[in-house]
């Protein structure tokens, strides 16, 4: 958020950024049937500023737009996997 305000010539301060993830399991590790899940993340924006709350709204529209992690996080992003074991390496 700091890196759009300074392009957009926008004065912020005391910046917080909170995540918080929710997660479970399911299925047994010894049956080989163990799932990991990501049910959700919740994000809170805390910021000072003297600037209109439209164009505080309009920064942190701009700011999630431009968010590498939460583009990842929300869309289908291809995930290459290789590994490494006694020096063979695979694609899985």
């Amino acid at each position: 958020m700091s890196q759009v305000a300074a392009k957009k010539k926008i004065k912020i301060t005391n910046e917080k950024v909170l995540v918080t993830a929710t997660f479970h399991e399911q299925g047994s590790v010894l049956r080989g049937d163990a799932e990991g899940f990501c049910d959700g993340f919740e994000v809170e924006i805390r910021l000072d500023s003297t600037e209109t709350p439209a164009e505080l709204e309009n920064l942190v529209r701009l700011a999630r737009q431009m968010c590498f992690t939460e583009k990842a996080l929300s869309g289908s992003i291809p995930v290459a996997v290789r590994q490494t074991v006694n020096g063979v390496t695979t694609d899985l």
